[in-house]
């Protein structure tokens, strides 16, 4: 009961101080609860999965180029043949694909897989059971595509059919985790039917389009197995030049898709936020010593030990930063959806309930409490009482001078997140507008996804160039942000033999230039009439010299190369750019999948709704049709997201630290009130007055901003390293920031001082 009297007394004592602190903890500590929250999210990621720890996940690659998420087809049966730790092994291999049940088609996932797939998962069945080796025409449902499809009706033993063939309904599995990068399109519809009703191809080590897992008997030869596997690859196809990479599924979003990054991003905002918090805590505690310093005086003469009066100032600190922490929580709970939205997440509040964030926000608040309380309790139990008491000891010396220190800290820091955020937008912005050597904007494309939609394919182009809505329309293999088939074996006059390089391809017909505005450095585009192939800048590099007019040699097949494209930036812009070529197609070609259409006249609804209409006519079912835009819009989802992020914390960090610097600035006004009066008196004026209270604070901002400026400058290098083409750091974007938080920081100290300034001297005189 003592603690709770002493917290009262105290926290009455010291009202106004214990309010600011308050105010800020809440504010830190509601943000480091929301991005745990976040952090918590992306780190369990595919963790879901049972036995994650002995699933590992495997991926090609070419030397210095960034890994696929895929492996030729005769890795993991090999695999399993050859190493006898694995004890499962399983192939996952997506295809556009329609499904069909009765009259009706149906736009679900479909995916080739292998019966070891769902032991390896460990996938729970609630209805039938898996299909087996041997079984060609069975099928898995999960349970999401079961009630798309039939709806109440009963799954099990109903016939679904697609082009391929008719597959029996025999299994029902409850929906994949959401968080997980394994069969995942976003979608939670997905048919398995299986991969071996085809033998044709499985045996290959070419065409890395399938993902492959395998799931080790124990984890104590992982190391060993990753490092053998390595080279498994170049072993059976050394001419392929590909290597597998072997790696822990649990690590792969992380590690493998880049998200480190962000999430230790997010990390450290979160550490900062707090310990700006406990500055202010630390500044506004040593600064109204005063309030205290008589009682602990008392406290001595009576006896008081000092082990005793730091245990009773950290018992203090504890309770009220844990007051904080409820009130934090439920700020917190109030803020998951706009959190959500800002950090483009689906949160919902049990998400911050769970036991896991409980926990460590209990630990969060035990280091609060040791951050925020161990040094005032030690300075404030330092006080000779004979002097306290004597009215001799004063707030200046080394306590001011940490206070200071502090101040330049917390300053720095929020500098430095200005800057972040000026840089992250900056670059942003710059991919956002920059020249990919395409058009993207007004464009939509429709998704060709069964052959009897191929078939039809240029049938619905040709219907569609007549409508005055349509600019242009293309048939080709992909679109430009998805041209992943590529292969080794070109051939042409000059290559070394042992330079084999791994060069994507796009088929696309006459019409692709017009429909993407795609620029030529030199040379023509084929014709209807005029075949031959181009290539990028990247192939031209590598081939060597004036390339129009050679020759590339593939697969038996000589063709002219007729131009170069410019600066054609394809698939994902961060990376730097890999060798093209673009082949011609025909109607006679059985195997396209995109039809590419540019929009006229900005009529983006109108003519989308049409496109849909003549494609559902002439394919006689609904078709997949897509804004372009949305594809590159992926491309900059993560960045934007990492902008917003860093743009909402940084607001918080100033204003968290302007908080305590107002605070700071009421306790250091109320010791100067008699010597404001006495100068006032003796005519000093109302601007000299400021300028004696804020300049004392206005230094540490100003060595905040020298300090921050080669710190941000360090931190966006290295985050600029990631990117292919990068903004510029100007020496504005450091002049803005510093200019905008010392701006701030004078508006708040302004906001008490002029209060000080302008009061009657009468006022802190009349007791003198």
């Amino acid at each position: 009961m003592n603690i709770f009297k002493n917290f009262s007394r105290s926290f009455r004592m010291n009202r106004q101080a214990n309010l600011i602190n308050m105010l800020g903890l809440v504010t830190g500590l509601a943000c480091c609860l929301l991005i745990v929250m976040w952090v918590l999210r992306e780190v369990e990621t595919d963790r879901g999965f049972k036995n994650i720890d002995r699933i590992v996940t495997l991926q090609g690659y070419h030397e210095g180029r960034s890994p696929f998420f895929g492996v030729s087809p005769a890795v993991a049966p090999t695999l399993k043949q050859e190493r006898p730790e694995v004890e499962k092994a399983a192939r996952i291999r997506s295809a556009a694909r329609t499904i069909k049940w009765g009259t009706e088609s149906y736009n679900v996932s479909v995916y080739d897989a292998d019966y070891d797939l769902f032991d390896l998962f460990s996938l729970t069945f609630t209805e039938g059971r898996p299909f087996v080796s041997g079984e060609k025409d069975r099928c898995v449902l999960t349970r999401k595509a079961a009630m798309a499809i039939f709806g109440d009706k009963a799954p099990l033993n109903e016939v679904l059919e697609t082009e391929e063939g008719n597959f029996t309904v025999c299994g029902i599995i409850e929906n994949l985790p959401r968080r997980r990068t394994v069969a995942t399109q976003g979608r939670e519809e997905i048919v398995f039917i299986p991969m071996e009703r085809s033998e044709e191809g499985l045996s290959s080590w070419y065409n890395n389009s399938f993902e492959s897992y395998v799931l080790l008997n124990n984890t104590e030869g992982y190391k060993q197995f990753a490092e053998e596997v390595r080279t498994r690859a170049m072993e059976a196809a050394p001419e392929n030049e590909l290597y597998i990479k072997a790696g822990h599924l649990k690590e792969r979003y992380l590690y493998g898709f880049g998200h480190i990054g962000k999430v230790r991003l997010m990390g450290f905002i979160a550490l900062v936020i707090l310990l700006i918090a406990c500055i202010n805590f630390v500044n506004l505690s040593t600064a109204s010593f005063s309030h205290s310093a008589i009682q602990t005086g008392l406290r001595k003469v009576i006896g008081a030990s000092r082990r005793s009066l730091v245990l009773g100032y950290l018992g203090n600190t504890f309770l009220l930063v844990l007051i904080s922490y409820l009130l934090a929580l439920a700020l917190a709970y109030f803020m998951v959806p706009l959190f959500g939205t800002i950090i483009g997440g689906d949160f919902s509040t049990y998400d911050l309930l769970r036991p896991e964030i409980l926990g460590i926000g209990c630990i969060i608040l035990v280091v609060t409490t040791v951050l925020a309380g161990i040094y005032p309790s030690l300075y404030l139990s330092s006080f000779q009482p004979v002097k306290v008491l004597k009215g001799k000891y004063t707030a200046g010396g080394a306590g001011a001078r940490m206070r200071q220190m502090l101040v330049v800290l917390q300053f720095a820091v929020s500098i430095t997140l200005v800057v972040c955020t000026l840089i992250v937008s900056k670059q942003i912005r710059m991919y956002q507008t920059m020249n990919l050597g395409y058009q993207w904007d007004e464009v939509i494309y429709v998704s060709l996804r069964n052959q009897a939609q191929r078939d039809k394919a240029f049938v619905l182009r040709d219907e569609l160039l007549k409508e005055s809505g349509v600019q242009a329309a293309s048939v080709s293999t992909s679109i430009p942000t998805s041209i992943y088939w590529n292969s080794v074996g070109f051939d042409w006059e000059g290559k070394a033999p042992s330079h084999n390089p791994l060069i994507s391809m796009v088929y696309a017909d006459e019409n692709f230039q017009k429909t993407y505005d795609i620029r030529l450095k030199e040379g023509t585009f084929f014709t209807e009439a005029e075949e031959g192939v181009l290539v990028n800048g990247k192939l031209e590099e590598m081939i060597g010299g004036e390339v129009v007019g050679k020759y590339v040699e593939w697969n038996g097949n000589k063709q002219e190369i007729i131009g170069v494209v410019k600066d054609l930036q394809f698939n994902d812009y961060k990376n730097a750019q890999e060798p093209l070529i673009i082949f011609p197609v025909s109607a006679k070609t059985r195997w396209v999948g995109v039809l590419n259409i540019r929009i006229a006249g900005g009529k983006l609804g109108e003519t989308y709704e049409l496109v849909r209409k003549r494609a559902r006519e002439i394919f006689g079912e609904e078709p997949v049709v897509r804004f372009l835009e949305r594809d590159v819009e992926y491309w900059v989802a993560s960045e934007r997201q990492s902008a917003q992020m860093v743009s909402f914390f940084s607001v918080l960090a100033i204003v968290i630290s302007c908080l305590g610097l107002f605070g700071l600035a009421t306790f250091m006004t109320d010791q100067k009130r008699k010597e404001i009066g006495i100068r006032r008196v003796n005519g000093a004026k109302v601007s000299e007055i400021l300028w004696l209270l804020n300049v004392n604070f206005l230094k540490p901002i100003m060595v905040s901003f020298l300090i921050a400026c080669p710190l941000s400058y360090y931190l966006m290098s290295r985050w600029l390293e990631s990117y292919l083409q990068r903004t510029d750091m100007s020496w504005w974007i450091f002049l803005v920031a510093g200019a905008l938080t010392t701006l701030i920081a004078f508006a708040t100290l302004l906001w008490r001082s002029v209060k000080a300034a302008t009061e009657n001297p009468v006022h802190s005189l009349k007791n003198e």
